[in-house]
C-alpha cells in the first residue's frame, strides 16, 4: 500500500495505493487518524480508484475514523471504487454509513 496525501483549498485528499489488508492497516490507521484530527471543519476525502484489496481490518480502520470525524466537526468521504470494492461496502451495508460517491467532483457539487 502506498499512500498520498493533497491537500486542495484546506480540505485534505488521502490518495491509497495497493492492498489496504491487516499489515497495512496499523500504517492506514495512523495517517486517517492524524488527518482527522487535523482538519478540524474541513473534509477528509479517500480516493479509493487505485486500491485493488480491502480486508476487514481495514474497513475496521475506516469504521474508527468515521467515529473520531464525527467528533471533530469535519466530514469524511470516499470516492472512486472499484467495483470490488463497492460490493464489500454494499454487502456490510456500510454503503448506507459512508458517505460515497463516484468522483471527487460528485462529493463537492462540482
Amino acid at each position: 500500500m502506498k499512500t498520498e496525501i493533497i491537500e486542495i483549498k484546506g480540505n485534505k485528499k488521502l490518495k491509497i495505493t495497493g492492498d489496504i489488508d491487516m499489515h497495512t492497516s496499523p500504517e492506514l490507521r495512523e495517517i486517517l487518524l492524524s488527518l482527522i484530527k487535523n482538519s478540524r471543519n474541513q473534509c477528509v476525502c479517500v480516493d479509493f480508484s487505485d486500491v485493488t484489496y480491502i480486508d476487514s481490518s481495514g474497513i475496521a480502520t475506516f469504521v474508527e475514523g468515521l467515529k473520531a470525524i464525527r467528533t471533530s466537526g469535519s466530514r469524511l468521504f470516499f470516492y472512486g471504487l472499484p467495483e470490488n470494492i463497492m460490493e464489500i461496502f454494499r454487502f456490510s451495508r456500510l454503503d448506507r454509513v459512508f458517505e460515497i460517491y463516484r468522483t471527487f467532483e460528485d462529493a463537492f457539487g462540482i
